[in-house]
């Protein structure tokens, strides 16, 4: 069940983490209410997009830094030479961090295979996407990937939570979206709930 977070805690996240929480309307735009309700959502800071990305999946502030940090330290013995994060701590987490992270939610995440269109996907048992993509980096001349989130919400359909966006974007055809990005090399991971691990996959 999507849980939204409190007003008071909204603003004061609002101004100290860089989040936005706006009213969407079924059409997508922000503003007046013919709404399905607040969508949250991180902006980029230094390499988080991980923490963004899975506080946008939840749909509040679950994680911090110190929170991926500790998991990071926690999956390798080496505080400084740590294969998870970045070396200068500026966030840079792997796979391995986002797994653990929503294990402790009782999340699963699959990869995709990107040979597959995402017509195969039973999208009702599924709790949300996270993309992978080559990016710009946030050292100058550095290329790396870039994590972001993809989820439905409630009637209103599907919207992409990147961190680099201004606000969420409504997505109006999920697998001509997904599709396009895969095709572009994007790897895909496919969040399920633990009783749907076996059946978010169409026969």
């Amino acid at each position: 069940m999507l849980t939204f977070p409190n007003i008071e805690l909204d603003l004061v996240l609002e101004r100290q983490n860089n989040v936005t929480l706006c009213d969407m309307s079924v059409d997508g735009s922000c503003g007046v209410a013919i709404s399905t309700g607040q969508l949250y959502h991180e902006k980029q800071r230094m390499q988080l997009c991980l923490l963004h990305t899975l506080n946008s999946l939840l749909q509040r502030s679950e994680f911090r830094k110190v929170d991926l940090d500790y998991i990071a330290e926690n999956l390798h013995n080496s505080r400084w030479l740590n294969r998870h994060r970045s070396l200068f701590g500026f966030g840079n987490y792997d796979i391995n961090v986002l797994i653990a992270a929503l294990k402790r939610k009782n999340l699963m995440v699959n990869w995709f295979d990107s040979r597959r269109s995402t017509a195969c996907l039973d999208f009702s048992r599924i709790f949300g996407f996270i993309f992978n993509i080559a990016s710009r980096g946030f050292i100058p001349f550095w290329t790396g990937h870039h994590w972001f989130t993809v989820r439905q919400i409630g009637a209103a359909g599907f919207f992409n939570f990147d961190s680099k966006l201004n606000e969420p974007m409504p997505i109006d055809d999920i697998v001509a979206f997904s599709d396009s990005l895969l095709a572009k090399g994007a790897q895909l991971m496919v969040v399920v709930e633990p009783q749907n691990v076996n059946s978010y996959l169409l026969k």
